[in-house]
């Protein structure tokens, strides 16, 4: 063992990283909800926050949100995402969290995932909202999620009017993942407030190569 003296021990030594740490985020895409875009809420702020550290963010637009066809937003999911490794972190809002799980279970090569980061999402059906029963009716891999992807991270609100609080807390135990509540989140959306979200920005800078500083 090699024994450094106090003055070698400030120099600017390189950190060591634990042998099995996932390797950096090098690109972020953002999977919409029902009736949204990509300009809407806080999907442009995920954008403007990691792209100046070198993070690629994309934000597709799945076509007709207003009446969506799982199918179509499949076909939308696999040209958007392409191929998947261990720098590739999916965020998914609402709808979009089921449908990026969709989208996972479709795939037929050897996927691997650096994150999952699903705000007020669901694998069950939602109440009062039956336009998107059939996302949750086909079946789902949530093993091969838990397996395949190196961290898991799901947001929900305590107060969320669109999407019960006990079906993303559902969905964070099916897929084994850390879970943050946000007191009077609502459904995280830009007319609750919420252009930024702090909490989702959290866990992404916790991923990222370097915390990106508030704006």
């Amino acid at each position: 063992m090699t024994v450094l003296d106090d003055d070698a021990a400030t120099t600017d030594l390189p950190v060591a990283q634990p042998l099995d740490a996932p390797p950096p985020v090098t690109r972020i895409v953002v999977v919409h909800g029902l009736g949204a875009s990509s300009d809407n809420h806080w999907f442009g702020a995920v954008r403007d926050r990691y792209t100046p550290h070198g993070v690629e963010v994309l934000v597709p637009d799945l076509p007709r949100s207003q009446a969506p066809d799982l199918d179509a937003w499949l076909d939308a999911l696999a040209d958007a995402i392409g191929p998947l490794d261990e720098g590739t972190v999916l965020v998914g809002h609402s709808l979009g969290c089921v449908s990026i799980l969709q989208h996972l279970a479709a795939r037929q090569d050897e996927w691997r995932l650096g994150g999952l980061a699903l705000v007020a999402g669901f694998v069950e059906e939602v109440p009062g909202i039956p336009e998107v029963d059939h996302f949750v009716e086909r079946p789902l891999d949530p093993g091969a999620v838990v397996a395949r992807s190196r961290r898991r991270h799901v947001v929900v609100a305590d107060d969320d009017p669109v999407v019960p609080r006990r079906l993303t807390e559902t969905l964070a135990r099916v897929l084994d993942a850390d879970l943050t509540v946000v007191e009077g989140g609502g459904h995280f959306v830009a007319g609750g407030g919420f252009d930024r979200l702090a909490a989702l920005e959290d866990v992404l800078d916790a991923w990222t190569p370097r915390r990106a500083s508030a704006p």
